[in-house]
């Protein structure tokens, strides 16, 4: 098929004269860089662009498709739409195609030898123009049904409907550069401004980004007008909610290094358990005619981007398990668990994006509030889609899927980084102060979490420092015993009395029956006891069995060279019974005090044993000496004292992180599947 440059009559090549089809719409000036008898190479084959279609979508606006045709006689399709180009070829399916009424948007299907493919999109196109030639025979006015896949990495597929069986084109999405075209026209700026006024109150209106624009919403009178074709034509007025909006329409600024522009601003809301909950987001344009998404909500900040379908692993099919789930619970479970698989993330309580998990946070139904400036789409007040949100703070992905008017939907997926309020002021330059962040954003990155990790790292060397002293520590105190005896205190006191009494007689020899002295308090003495190593300390250790009752000791360590004296005291106690049917115990029966590194030489010991009453409670005690005994309470001690930051920290990290998700209609359920477009938490 070919149509005239001159006067754009469609015709058809037959065996005999061309076939007149009729007039052909004038295309629509997208501002391509592509143009007619352009050259280029793909995978070292040279092709010529021999054609153009331009179809129109259901939610407005055209693409391009133009017809590659290759020197070896192959032929593809290369799509613009967008500022994004996708080239595909025609290739056989092993299996049969699934139907067009069984595609979902959002949902995996399985191409057999084609592999596993998500769909981006599931609607109806309108022919609206063509140029040059056509490999085949569109009809003026017809439709045709399309699914648009999307795999990992960049693969791009489409099934198209409009003939009697499914026609499959695989390809990717590329860069223009790849193609290296030769002999294009010379494409216009993008970023240039078509002043025009409002038809509706005269009032300007610039269109910064007109190749693009579907829609436009005057901010003087709030009429909504049509945009296509850079000429404006009034629709209606909107009656629109007051909207504070923090930067204006045309403001430009640089965020994360990219200049960018604001073109649209619009309020949507979501609606939970009654509540309303708004949110403001602003259309930003990049220098090269890409778009992005800044969004605000309660004074967080998020930067969105688009990302295919197909880099989002939702799932999938997963025919292993299917089997398993066959065999173990027959096979109603495992097509109940294939539909959910199939869902492409629809009950999925996580997705993976680049390797990272996401958990599900919130599923809602988003409705446009209020619209104002470009749209390049046609935008419409009361506008609703249905969006899911997973979170892997500081970013987020969004899922968002909307029906088309007359049949057909779509998804999309976007990226959002979350940004301080600091960098929206200075990168675009405000004024005015932004509101501070109120509660906590879904994709809020913990402030706990950095220091957290490093007051880990800090704790990590400070425990190997407290490791390696302890392993030191270990080899240089080694314990010794230096002194142990057991002192029966019958024995003892009646020694010390004979001995008090010899004493007493040696004083008085001149009266025989002289009497010992009154009973006064005991006193043990024995050593010498020699301390050879020098820095080591000392550990008394008294042991008895006491019960119900206690013995204590005040001893002293007297050095034989200079008199000085080391005194401690220690005790051991014991006590128990039962109050109210209730056993209770308090007190030990061996005891420890540690005495401070002593200089070497020999010590005498001095014991004076005390306790409570007439009678001693026991009948024997025994006391040790130990030097070099490691103090393992100065090392917990030490433990406690690195740790204790990090943990506090951490019990800090895990409150913010429990109030994050109180907030998320799936807290506590670890993501659970149990959806509903009118419950969630606050975006």
């Amino acid at each position: 098929m070919a149509v005239c440059g001159s006067c754009k009559t469609l015709s058809a090549r037959t065996d005999r004269d061309p076939e007149l089809i009729g007039i052909a719409a004038d295309l629509v000036d997208l501002n391509s860089p592509i143009s007619l008898q352009a050259t280029g190479v793909h995978a070292g084959r040279d092709f010529t662009i021999a054609g153009r279609v331009q179809m129109r979508h259901p939610l407005g606006g055209v693409w391009n498709e133009w017809y590659l045709a290759f020197e070896d006689g192959r032929w593809g399709w290369l799509a613009e739409a967008v500022g994004k180009f996708y080239l595909t070829f025609q290739h056989d399916l092993a299996n049969h195609a699934p139907p067009f009424e069984a595609l979902h948007a959002g949902a995996v299907v399985n191409l057999g030898d084609q592999g596993q493919w998500v769909v981006a999109e599931a609607s109806e196109a309108a022919f609206h123009g063509a140029e040059g030639e056509l490999p085949w025979r569109p009809e003026l006015g017809g439709t045709y049904r399309f699914g648009d896949l999307s795999g990992a990495h960049g693969a791009f597929a489409t099934l198209d409907y409009g003939d009697a069986a499914p026609v499959f084109y695989l390809g990717r999405e590329l860069a223009l550069d790849e193609l290296r075209l030769r002999n294009v026209r010379e494409a216009s700026p993008r970023l240039k401004v078509l002043s025009l006024n409002c038809p509706n109150c005269s009032a300007p209106l610039p269109l910064r980004a007109p190749d693009a624009t579907l829609r436009v919403v005057c901010t003087s009178c709030g009429g909504m007008l049509d945009a296509e074709g850079g000429k404006l034509r009034y629709l209606k007025s909107l009656k629109q909610p007051p909207v504070k909006f923090h930067i204006d329409l045309g403001a430009e600024g640089v965020l994360r290094t990219v200049p960018l522009i604001c073109i649209g601003r619009m309020q949507r809301s979501c609606k939970v358990e009654g509540v309303t909950y708004p949110w403001r987001e602003y259309l930003l344009m990049d220098r090269k005619g890409g778009f992005k998404w800044l969004v605000e909500s309660d004074g967080h900040w998020n930067l969105a981007e688009s990302v295919a379908a197909g880099d989002v692993d939702a799932g999938g099919i997963n025919p292993t398990a299917l089997k398993m789930i066959e065999r173990s619970a027959g096979p109603e479970a495992a097509a109940r668990m294939r539909e959910a698989m199939a869902s492409g993330g629809a009950h999925s309580p996580f997705v993976k994006f680049k390797g990272a998990s996401y958990r599900r946070f919130q599923d809602v139904e988003a409705r446009v509030d209020a619209v104002y400036g470009e749209f390049t789409w046609k935008v419409q007040q009361g506008e609703k889609a249905q969006v899911t949100e997973f979170v892997q703070p500081p970013l987020s992905l969004a899922r968002e899927t909307q029906a088309h008017a007359g049949g057909g939907e779509e998804v999309n997926w976007t990226l959002s980084t979350y940004l301080e309020p600091a960098e929206i002021l200075a990168g675009f330059n405000l004024k005015e102060a932004l509101p501070a962040p109120t509660g906590i954003c879904p994709n809020m990155p913990n402030p706990h979490k950095r220091a957290l990790a490093q007051m880990g790292i800090w704790m990590v060397l400070a425990l190997g420092a407290l490791l390696a002293v302890v392993m030191v520590l270990s080899i240089t105190h080694r314990e010794k015993l230096v002194f142990s005896r057991t002192y029966n205190l019958a024995t003892e006191l009646a020694a010390l009395r004979v001995q008090r009494g010899a004493s007493a007689q040696a004083q008085n020899p001149a009266s025989p029956g002289t009497a010992a002295p009154p009973e006064s308090e005991p006193v043990f003495f024995a050593g010498p006891i020699e301390v050879k190593e020098r820095g080591k300390n000392l550990a008394v250790t008294l042991a008895s069995t006491v019960d119900n009752g206690w013995i204590g000791l005040e001893g002293a360590l007297v050095s034989e060279q200079t008199g000085a004296v080391e005194q401690f005291e220690i005790q051991s106690s014991y006590y128990h019974g039962v109050d109210d049917g209730e056993s209770w115990s308090e007190g030990s029966r061996r005891d420890t005090v540690y005495l401070s590194s002593l200089p070497p030489g020999a010590y005498m010991l001095r014991l004076s044993p005390a306790w409570e009453g007439p009678v001693p409670p026991v009948r024997e005690f025994t006391l040790e000496l130990r030097s070099g005994v490691m103090r393992w309470l100065y090392i917990w001690i030490a433990f406690f004292a690195i740790v204790i930051g990090p943990l506090l920290k951490l019990f800090q990290s895990m409150g913010f992180e429990g109030r994050r998700w109180a907030e998320s209609m799936y807290s506590g359920q670890g993501g659970s599947s149990d959806s509903d477009s009118d419950s969630g938490g606050d975006d």
